[in-house]
């Protein structure tokens, strides 16, 4: 099995924690000072460089401004569709 971080699936992770940055009209350094990290964690999560754990998440989220509840529900769907797809 191939690790997570480098998997298709874990892509999508990054790619929606940049659109929800984006959306919040955030820098990666605001998204960094918001949650007590240095700037170079943020951009390490978007690249697919750092994995992040589900308590990063959840404080990833509210520093976003977003539902954590509703966002991990969100990527559970987005996950299920991708693997399907894989399969």
């Amino acid at each position: 099995m191939t690790k997570t971080i480098y998997s298709n699936l874990s892509g999508l992770f990054c790619d929606h924690i940049r659109e929800l940055r984006k959306k919040a009209g955030m820098t990666q350094r605001d998204l960094a000072k918001a949650v007590g990290r240095e700037h170079g964690m943020v951009a390490r999560i978007e690249l697919g460089e750092r994995r992040v754990d589900f308590v990063e998440a959840y404080q990833i989220f509210l520093a976003l401004g977003v539902n954590p509840e509703r966002e991990a529900a969100t990527l559970i769907r987005k996950l299920e569709k991708a693997a399907k797809s894989l399969s």
